[in-house]
């Protein structure tokens, strides 16, 4: 491993003579400036436990290797390619600024090389060293930590989370990327840090940050139950069906209880969502469309007294999804719609239950909208009679005899009407 601080002190790393303070107190830094130090960019490479750079490369992680450019490009020219992909608008910005005005912000590195902050820059850095074949340097702070310390984990991460979440817009974080990383960084034995100090250093609400927790425990899941690897983010990123996991995972939280049989209709209820999912995956629907399925699944299935007799009657085609999308490998989005293809049928099935339980619920609620505006129009006649026959502050001195008379005919026609539609009711009672 290339240790920065060694390079610094055999003179191969000079300082800049320009000095920052870290963003957030790191044991006993942060409590004064640091020095920046112009790194050739050879020694660096792209951190892989950063939220968005580990869901881009999560399907590949058996085929890359993170080192810097002097064991092997390949790995950097990889995540160099996604960054551009993901943004070259920004990224093309950013290398026109550092051409013309030099790298303005500093950014921040471990002593392996490792890069915390100024990916982009770094990019920009590259692509130019490459075009022009000058030497480009990038400018840093070098922190002295590694990931391979269990300890500095959570530095690093607080760091992290301190100037992204501070620094830059949230809205600027894709929301998968943000679920993997809160998922990543506190789940298992070593985690970094729990959800509560993720909570507190990302200035995110609690209930926030859950609900992008449990949006990344169903993707896993998802993606399970569609066979191909559970770290392969980028196939929800692709399809844009994040929000589904999202809504699933409020609605599974707030419907669902502790005891075991809650748990067994819960994940009866996952595997119909899953379903829904791969019906509008395989229809066409993605985005908002998709979030609004899910609504109404919740809305309409999930949360009615039909909800067991829905899980049975699509189990059995829901299952038999789940086995042909797993015959063969899925690895992108073109294996993923192939297999769809293949489990047409199923799909079909499923879609023709939840479509006839879906237009059931809404003509049930239809209905009672209908006897809602009934009940409106009883209550005020109720009210009319109750004031005299009058509405408001009419008075019947303000009403002529001709006026009166219209009345009675509107009641009476209004009570004939009232006859007529109670024999009517009458006559269909089963």
């Amino acid at each position: 491993m290339t240790s920065l601080i060694d390079l610094e002190k055999a003179g191969k790393i000079e300082k800049t003579g320009a000095t920052v303070k870290l963003p957030t107190r790191l044991n006993n830094l942060g409590t004064e400036n640091m020095d920046v130090y112009r790194i050739p960019l050879k020694y660096l490479y792209y951190n892989d436990k950063n939220g968005r750079i580990s869901t881009a490369i999560a399907g590949y992680h058996d085929e890359l290797n993170p080192v810097n450019d002097t064991v092997d490009p390949a790995y950097n020219d990889f995540v160099a390619k996604l960054i551009e992909q993901n943004n070259p608008a920004a990224l093309k910005r950013t290398q026109k600024s550092i051409q013309e005005s030099g790298q303005r912000i500093c950014g921040y590195v471990l002593e392996d090389g490792r890069i915390v902050d100024g990916n982009r820059r770094y990019t920009a850095l590259r692509n130019l060293q490459k075009a022009t074949g000058k030497t480009y340097y990038f400018e840093a702070v070098i922190l002295p930590f590694s990931y391979d310390n269990q300890t500095d984990r959570s530095k690093i991460k607080k760091l992290e989370l301190a100037i992204q979440m501070g620094v830059e817009k949230r809205e600027d974080y894709d929301p998968v990327d943000l679920a993997v990383d809160i998922y990543q960084t506190t789940t298992g034995d070593d985690a970094m840090m729990t959800l509560a100090d993720y909570v507190n250093v990302a200035n995110m609400k609690k209930k926030e940050a859950e609900r992008y927790y449990q949006g990344a425990v169903y993707m896993r899941e998802f993606l399970k139950f569609i066979g191909a690897d559970e770290n392969n983010y980028h196939l929800i990123k692709e399809n844009q069906i994040w929000s589904p996991f999202y809504e699933m995972g409020k609605s599974l939280a707030n419907n669902f209880g502790d005891d075991d049989d809650s748990k067994v209709q819960k994940n009866e209820t996952m595997n119909s969502y899953f379903g829904l999912i791969l019906h509008d995956l395989h229809v066409g629907v993605s985005g908002t469309p998709a979030r609004t399925h899910m609504r109404d699944f919740t809305q309409n299935i999930v949360k009615s007294p039909n909800l067991d007799e829905f899980n049975d009657e699509v189990s059995d085609a829901v299952e038999d999804l789940a086995d042909t999308l797993q015959e063969s490998p899925i690895n992108n989005t073109t294996d993923l719609m192939t297999q769809l293809t293949e489990a047409n049928d199923n799909i079909s099935q499923f879609g023709d239950t939840y479509d006839t339980y879906m237009r059931d619920a809404k003509n049930g609620e239809s209905v009672e909208k209908f006897i809602k505006s009934i009940k409106d129009s009883v209550k005020y006649y109720e009210d009319l009679n109750n004031n005299g026959g009058l509405a408001g502050t009419l008075r019947y001195g303000e009403i002529s005899n001709e006026q009166l008379k219209q009345l009675q005919a509107y009641m009476r026609k209004l009570d004939g009407l009232c006859k007529d539609l109670f024999n009517k009711y009458g006559n269909e009672i089963r």
